[in-house]
Parts: structure tokens; C-alpha cells; sequence
């Protein structure tokens, strides 16, 4: 009977040892933090080789960024990043991230092959405005580093998706500005204009339908600090975890 667990938990002790040989894989856990008076949409992750490209200032935006950037669907988004060879993710905690410390966590496990990173999340209250990366974040660092290993990102620039005129009444999150009867969000006047980034100071001063009208835009100007810091821990594969727990217990049966 004692072979019998020797057996047991060399073969899962081998198992886990297999696995880091073929797949390569590493866990992330992936933390999105608001530092601003502004919130976000659910965030948008996706591990690449490189190649995968959500935006480019002075572009316009794909109908998956503009469904994120107008009413935070990820739908269209996620399927552009899956048809382009990406391995993305769409998170939020359960709802909106809140102004000035809401978080939430996922996970992604990427391969030794992912080693870029594209992040965008919808800024709100604003009708087509999000955060992002419009060049691909090295995480090269992190593929197959040893647990623990971080690394933070921080977002100071916003950007306006081209694809709405600027208007409160359609914009997700107005009750931030007082709004309390508006249209459906993402049904403003589309336009066609290219990306940019979002000047301040007081970039919501100019929208329209600002209810009530005293409410001072100054208290949601999110320019010139930062809007959010995205953090990638490494963390242990479920799957290998429990091989290892395993053949730890083979182990304690062998010395039994």
C-alpha cells in the first residue's frame, strides 16, 4: 500500500512539473483601482503577442470601443480582441467602479506567448469617453516569474471615442452630475470623429444638459491626476495548486 501513495504523489508531483514544461502558463490577478473623482464601466483586459491593437489616436473607434466607450458593452470588443488572436477578459465588482477607491478583481491565465497587455475601461459619467492603452503594455516580466512578482499601471490620460456628441442625457452614470431623468445611454448624436486625448482642465464644462445647472463640473475633473492604477500579481494556477496539494499528500503517506 505504501507504493501505492508513492506512486500517487510522484505522479502528481510529475503532473505539475509537465504542465510548467508544456504549457508555460502563468495566472494573473489582475486588480483595477480608481484614483479620481470620476468612475468606470466594467474594465476590458486582453493578453497578446503584440499584434492585437484596440485603438490608435487620431483613428476612429471599432464598434466594440465604441459600445465600451458609449454604454460599457464589452460584447463587441471582447469578440474583435478573440477574432484578432487575443485572450481577453471583461471584469467589473458586481456593478460600476466608484470614484476614489472602487476596485475589482479578475483573473487571466496567459501563455509564454501573451506577452502584451491592452486595458480600456468607459469613464463615467461621460457619453463616450474611456481610459486605455493605445500602446500594447510589456508584461514580459510577469510570464512564468515566481509568485508574488507585480507590477502597477497607471492611467492619467483620458480619451474621447469620436462617436457621440458630448451630452449628459445619454450618458450611463449621470446621477454623478444630478441628472435625474435622461434618455438611453448611447443614444446621443453619433458622429465620426477621430480619437483624441481629452484636454483639461474642466472637460465636462461643455456638455449639454447639465441638470442641474449649478452644479459645478470643476468637482469631476479628472485632468491632471490619475484615474486609475491596474495592478497584475502573480498567483498560483488553480489546476497546479491542486496537483501540488496532491503530491503533497502522497508525500505525507509515504512517511506514514
Amino acid at each position: 500500500m505504501r507504493y501505492r501513495y508513492v506512486s500517487i504523489g510522484l505522479a502528481c508531483l510529475a503532473a505539475v512539473a509537465m504542465q510548467g514544461t508544456l504549457l508555460a502558463q502563468t495566472q494573473l490577478k489582475i486588480t483595477l483601482t480608481t484614483n479620481g473623482p470620476v468612475g468606470l464601466a466594467p474594465a476590458f483586459v486582453a493578453a497578446h503577442n503584440g499584434s492585437y491593437d484596440l485603438f490608435d489616436i487620431g483613428g476612429t473607434a471599432t464598434q466594440g470601443l465604441e459600445d465600451l466607450a458609449e454604454v460599457g458593452d464589452l460584447m463587441a470588443v471582447l469578440q474583435e480582441a478573440s477574432d484578432a488572436g487575443a485572450n481577453a477578459i471583461g471584469f467589473a465588482p458586481g456593478g460600476p467602479f466608484a470614484p476614489s477607491g472602487g476596485t475589482g478583481t479578475a483573473y487571466l491565465t496567459v501563455d509564454d506567448t501573451e506577452t502584451s497587455l491592452t486595458f480600456a475601461s468607459m469613464i463615467l459619467p461621460s457619453n463616450d469617453y474611456f481610459i486605455g492603452n493605445s500602446n500594447a503594455i510589456d508584461i514580459s516580466g510577469l510570464i512564468g516569474a515566481s509568485l508574488g512578482t507585480s507590477t502597477e499601471i497607471q492611467f492619467s490620460t483620458a480619451y474621447d471615442a469620436g462617436t457621440e456628441e458630448e451630452d449628459f442625457a445619454f450618458a450611463p452614470g449621470n446621477g454623478l452630475v444630478g441628472i435625474t431623468t435622461s434618455a438611453d445611454p448611447g443614444g446621443g448624436a453619433a458622429t465620426n470623429d477621430p480619437i483624441v486625448a481629452v484636454a483639461g482642465p474642466d472637460p465636462f464644462a461643455a456638455f449639454a444638459n447639465l441638470e442641474p445647472a449649478s452644479f459645478d463640473t470643476t468637482s469631476i475633473d479628472f485632468t491632471g491626476g490619475t484615474i486609475a492604477t491596474l495592478r497584475l500579481e502573480v498567483v498560483p494556477e488553480p489546476a497546479t495548486w491542486l496537483m501540488a496539494v496532491g503530491g503533497a499528500i502522497g508525500m505525507l503517506w509515504l512517511r506514514r
